[in-house]
């Protein structure tokens, strides 16, 4: 697991946009999402794409942002600080401070979700992690953030007693594992190798490509069982179970996201034979891809992912 400290110098060829509560309302009541005052948990929510025709300016947000990325990357800047977001990284922020968010996003754009969370609900998570500094992880592929966060989103235009029931659950499960995950990964991250360290980061940023651990036995001049288990030990599960269960997680999203047909998501994704595609889905989800697809609410796979025929990973 990836955490805190990504930090780079702001990319030079950015977008940048501003965001600020008055703003991020009336963007809210425009596109109606906007929730209900007294919505447990959460002001506001919804599926942002950032990018420079994005007008959120000025100063403060209400209580704590959740942020998480579908696609896409960018730089936040805060409190004179900045961070790089990339796709599946979750960001946990207090904004009771004031200070302005800045991001300016990588061409063309970056889609990502966004709830601001009351403070009764957001703080004592917050509190937990022991730290006043954002919270960044990079989501490991056995997490289910993502599905709770597409859950969250298809519950926003619910407007009814078990619609904020059901928002409140989603909320505690993301805020519960996100926590889970970064207090975990605090504890581990200084006895991680870096060469194992490497081999996730590797898997995480390029799933795409073919492996083999061979590779990584030249690359490091450790032989590949040893390789092997230390990944195990450190991540839960041998590397190249971990790097298909990375697969799966974005051949989700592209099933959610896009009409690519279920060979095509197998290929974008690294998997190029597609009965094999077929039979580790299943393993994973319990469903075949299409199964997926079509038992997906329609929330989720239509009012907050917009059709996106050519979503081909570059």
């Amino acid at each position: 697991m990836d955490t805190a400290n990504q930090s780079m110098n702001p990319l030079e060829e950015a977008q940048e946009t501003f965001l600020h509560f008055e703003s991020v309302q009336s963007y809210f009541e425009k596109e109606h999402w906007f929730l209900n005052e007294h919505m447990p948990g959460m002001y506001y929510g919804g599926r942002f794409r950032l990018n420079s025709s994005t007008q959120l300016r000025s100063d403060s947000l209400p209580g704590f942002l959740l942020l998480y990325v579908f696609a896409g990357s960018g730089t936040l800047i805060w409190q004179g600080s900045s961070m790089f977001l990339s796709e599946r990284d979750i960001l946990f922020l207090n904004c009771e401070s004031g200070e302005p968010l800045q991001f300016r996003i990588a061409p063309p754009q970056m889609d990502c979700a966004m709830f601001f969370l009351r403070k009764d609900e957001a703080a004592a998570y917050y509190d937990l992690l022991g730290s006043q500094a954002p919270q960044l992880l990079t989501q490991p592929p056995s997490s289910d953030i993502e599905y709770a966060v597409r859950q969250l989103l298809g519950l926003i235009p619910i407007r009814s007693s078990l619609g904020s029931v059901a928002a409140s659950k989603w909320i505690v499960s993301i805020l519960s594992e996100l926590c889970s995950l970064i207090l975990t990964d605090k504890r581990t991250a200084e006895f991680v190798p870096d060469y194992i360290r490497e081999m996730k980061e590797t898997f995480d940023l390029s799933y795409q490509a073919p492996f083999h651990l061979e590779e990584f036995e030249i690359r490091f001049s450790i032989r590949k069982e040893r390789l092997c288990r230390e990944f195990s030990h450190y991540y839960g599960m041998p590397p190249l179970r971990y790097l298909n269960a990375r697969r799966i997680e974005a051949a989700k999203d592209l099933l959610l996201s896009t009409n690519m047909r279920v060979y095509e998501v197998g290929n974008a994704v690294g998997i190029e034979n597609t009965n094999h595609f077929i039979n580790l889905f299943k393993k994973s989800t319990g469903l075949t891809p299409m199964l997926f697809k079509k038992n997906a609410p329609a929330t989720v796979c239509g009012l907050h992912s917009p059709h996106k025929p050519d979503a081909r990973p570059q």
